[in-house]
């Protein structure tokens, strides 16, 4: 046990010892407030962090979706407005052609037209009775078949051809030949609407 000459010495003896325990207790608490604070801090960032990382990506999933549906709306209204017009630009190529055939049944040229087909008739049915089917009123297709047909033929007025040419049935064959200008027409305008850049893709 120390001696101490007074109570001075005993005095600053603890004095000493109380100070230096206090200030290893207040460095230890220094210490661990400064590791609570760090870690607190950390998982209070990494929390805001989170909330605001997904905060945004809910808001990027928000405008993601806006986003897909007004750029579908206005590829599906880009695609209407585009399949209308290449309708009415094919169309108006048909109605052109139309026009076209319309006035070449009012030429020679439809004569001769005429006559070629009804030799090619003569060729396959002229041993069998056939019956023609024309426009209504065809003057020079009904006076072609009556020129140029050597065999025994009925002619036959239907509505269904608006232009003109032919049909030749020969019933005893079970055999029809599709020689209508209109036919043609209805060929080509399906041939075009397929192969044309113009056809939807």
């Amino acid at each position: 046990m120390p001696y101490f000459n007074n109570n001075e010495d005993a005095y600053r003896l603890f004095s000493k010892d109380i100070i230096s325990n206090a200030d290893q207790k207040i460095e230890k608490l220094k210490k661990e407030i400064e590791e609570n604070k760090s870690k607190n801090i950390a998982r209070i960032e990494s929390e805001l962090h989170s909330r605001v990382f997904r905060g945004l990506e809910l808001d990027l999933n928000d405008l993601n979706a806006d986003f897909s549906a007004n750029l579908s709306k206005v590829r599906n209204e880009y695609t209407r407005i585009l399949m209308t017009k290449r309708k009415e630009l094919l169309d108006s190529i048909v109605s052109e052609a139309r026009v076209k055939l319309d006035n070449f049944v009012k030429t020679d040229e439809y004569k001769k037209y005429i006559k070629t087909k009804v030799d090619v008739i003569n060729e396959k049915f002229s041993s069998k009775k056939v019956e023609f089917r024309v426009k209504a009123d065809d003057k020079v297709a009904i006076e072609g078949i009556k020129k140029n047909f050597n065999g025994d033929f009925t002619i036959k007025e239907i509505n269904e051809i608006e232009i003109g040419g032919f049909s030749a049935v020969c019933f005893d064959m079970g055999f029809m030949l599709d020689e209508t200008i209109d036919a043609k027409l209805t060929e080509k305008q399906h041939w075009f609407y397929e192969h044309s850049d113009l056809a939807a893709k």
